[in-house]
């Protein structure tokens, strides 16, 4: 997929987990970033050898 756009996505989860605080408050958010946070955990798993170029 290449570095810059694995790092993109992995940018926007990460932005998107502050929104979801922001609009729903910490408590109402913490399922959505944990779901986002494990999405972010696996792609950096999967594309390990990518993001370590």
């Amino acid at each position: 997929m290449g570095k810059a756009k694995i790092e993109m996505v992995i940018r926007f989860l990460k932005d998107m987990q502050i929104e979801k605080v922001c609009v729903f408050g910490e408590e109402d958010a913490k399922e959505h970033v944990e779901l986002l946070q494990k999405v972010i955990d696996d792609i950096e798993m999967f594309y390990e050898g990518e993001l370590e170029d």
